[in-house]
């Protein structure tokens, strides 16, 4: 069945001119001209969970209603760098279908409306760590930290060191996150207590840093200290706040105040 469905799904590639073709799959997979993303254990889980409750209420539910589907393809193509079309192929043991994305993906509306506020690929350089640190945690163990770019000045003074700036004194280049080669040591300061600071450019000020919470925050139940100091700081200065969830990873962005999007990493 898997091949009739590439078939398929290379058929209408070619016929739409569609460039990118992407297969999700639980099984290692290699076909010519198509990208295999191996869905995780826990997304498989979750699509085998719901369909165990929709089956027993008698409902019915289209490849795209499935928790996280969309989003767990976009994530990886936004980190990735690629815009534009895409058709995807699920095949899971209890989903298979084909969809496409179309144009821009709810995430990448979401960091071009954040761009008013920050260097875009400061902040996609930004959700590429936040992912790794959400999907691998550290030494085996979930860890929840917290990013916020832009207006440096005004966060800087809306905020309190907690313990020693791991990042005093370094040289800018190995402060800046755009460089690959800086990710470890922001994966390792990921552990401590408090937030990253970054300037609009990607470079980082500071880290192991709280902040100071004003005003009333409301947000959807569950979300804890971390997300409402975020919340709190986005709302009183031009800044972006990316946030990794310590139960679970998922990955909360704010701006202005608000929570413009979640990714469910938890799912994948």
């Amino acid at each position: 069945m898997i091949n009739l469905m590439i078939d398929f799904i290379t058929t209408l590639a070619e016929k739409y001119g569609i460039e990118r073709v992407i297969l999700v799959s639980d099984v290692d997979l290699e076909f010519d001209n198509l990208e295999v993303i191996k869905a995780p254990r826990n997304y498989i889980e979750t699509v085998k969970n719901t369909f165990a409750i929709t089956g027993s209420c008698g409902l019915t539910e289209s490849i795209m209603s499935i928790p996280g589907i969309a989003e767990f393809v976009e994530a990886y193509l936004e980190v990735s760098g690629v815009e534009g079309k895409a058709l995807v192929c699920v095949y899971l043991p209890n989903l298979k279908g084909v969809f496409m994305i179309d144009g821009e993906s709810r995430l990448s509306r979401v960091l071009k409306e954040c761009s008013e506020y920050v260097n875009p690929e400061a902040l996609r350089a930004t959700l590429a760590v936040a992912l790794s640190i959400a999907y691998k945690g550290r030494e085996g163990k979930s860890i929840g930290t917290a990013f916020v770019i832009g207006d440096a000045e005004n966060v800087l003074k809306k905020s309190r060191q907690a313990i020693l700036n791991p990042y005093e004194g370094h040289p800018r280049e190995k402060r800046d996150i755009k460089d690959p080669n800086n990710w470890e040591s922001v994966r390792e300061f990921a552990q401590l207590d408090g937030v990253f600071i970054l300037d609009s450019e990607g470079y980082i000020l500071s880290a192991g840093r709280y902040l100071d919470i004003e005003g009333e925050i409301v947000l959807k139940y569950g979300l804890g200290g971390r997300h409402i100091a975020c919340a709190s700081i986005t709302k009183s200065t031009k800044s972006v706040a990316i946030v990794v969830s310590s139960s679970g990873g998922d990955i909360t962005i704010f701006k202005d105040g608000e929570a413009v999007i979640e990714i469910p990493v938890s799912l994948m």
